[in-house]
């Protein structure tokens, strides 16, 4: 190979990787990384029609879960009991519900918690990325491939695509209590749990926004409902004219694609340990190949493309092979 590599491998981020910073703290390897130049994940950046956008950065994000018990709140029953009771006793289920409604407005699309940290507004440069971008991807293709037929306020494409690059995000990725297997059971659950994603923008910190979830169900009557974060970290942003992003954009050259520059990943990965401090390294994902429905069941890799714009499999590796080359050059 052209070039030594560090390889840093960790298996927590579906939620929220909550001790990468120990892995790349540790005084070895941290000294390994300090050698770097910069860092990538190997990804399949092509849409269907083989358009590839370099992302120079990620959104943060926040896991937790939002608890509501009979125990804690002092109120409804300490175990699930018949749901006749209801008529008498309080139900923690929809106190977690009135909770949720809390935290965005009406139609669940702004978030209404108080004191939230204030996200960046986009630059002009970036305006102008989306805008550019916006005009070549496909948006009937978009709405196709995550199964949706309008986006938030049926905003006009490049517009949706603005609001996915800049604003934050507060998302119920799971509700569970009570009975949930077939059919019905009459009960009175004690115990509600939702679980909760937020995606974080520069220039908003993990710390910060938690800070303002805590204080802010404790001043509307709901302190009793425990948040349990799993795991979760800041932001990232690196720039374009990082060798990294300039040898991205140099070997998908070479297999004849423009790439187009975007602001951020709407998705999340740790990469503030590398680029903030002590490393203030370069990174991005990159790499050649198709493929989507991430942590769902039909999630999928084309492994031989029948589409001559996608590459399969050896296409993908030998995107990596260009990639480093250039990078050793």
């Amino acid at each position: 190979m052209p070039v030594n590599l560090v390889m840093v491998a960790e298996g927590e981020e579906e939620i929220g990787s909550p001790h990468i910073p120990q892995l790349v703290r540790r005084p070895e390897v941290l000294a390994a990384l300090k050698k770097c130049d910069g860092v990538f994940m190997p990804s399949a950046t092509q849409d269907l029609d083989g358009i590839v956008t370099v992302n120079l950065g990620s959104k943060g994000v926040i896991e937790l879960e939002l608890v509501s018990s009979g125990e804690k709140w002092g109120r409804g029953p300490a175990k699930d009991i018949h749901s006749s009771l209801k008529a008498m006793v309080d139900s923690p289920a929809w106190h977690l519900i009135k909770a949720l409604n809390t935290l965005v407005s009406e139609d669940g699309n702004v978030i209404m918690i108080d004191n939230y940290p204030k996200p960046l507004p986009l630059t002009l440069e970036q305006k102008s990325m989306i805008e550019k971008v916006s005009k070549v991807r496909s948006e009937a293709q978009a709405k196709k491939q995550f199964s949706v037929q309008h986006w938030i306020n049926d905003l006009p494409w490049e517009q949706a695509n603005e609001r996915l690059e800049a604003q934050p995000t507060v998302n119920i990725e799971g509700l569970v209590g009570g009975y949930t297997g077939l059919g019905g059971k009459t009960i009175l659950p004690h115990r509600a749990v939702a679980k909760i994603d937020m995606r974080l923008v520069p220039d908003m910190k993990a710390a910060d926004t938690l800070a303002a979830l805590k204080a802010h169900l404790a001043k509307r009557g709901f302190g009793d409902i425990e948040v349990n974060m799993t795991g979760g970290y800041d932001p990232t942003s690196t720039s374009a004219d990082s060798a990294l992003i300039k040898a991205q954009v140099a070997a998908y050259k070479k297999f004849g694609i423009d790439a187009l520059l975007w602001p951020r990943n709407a998705g999340s990965y740790p990469g503030y340990v590398f680029t903030g401090e002590p490393l203030k390294l370069a990174a991005g994902h990159f790499g050649l190949g198709h493929g989507s429905g991430a942590h769902a069941p039909d999630e999928y890799y084309i492994i031989e493309s029948a589409n001559p714009k996608i590459q399969g499999f050896d296409g993908a590796v030998m995107s990596f092979v260009e990639y480093l080359y250039g990078l050793a050059k």
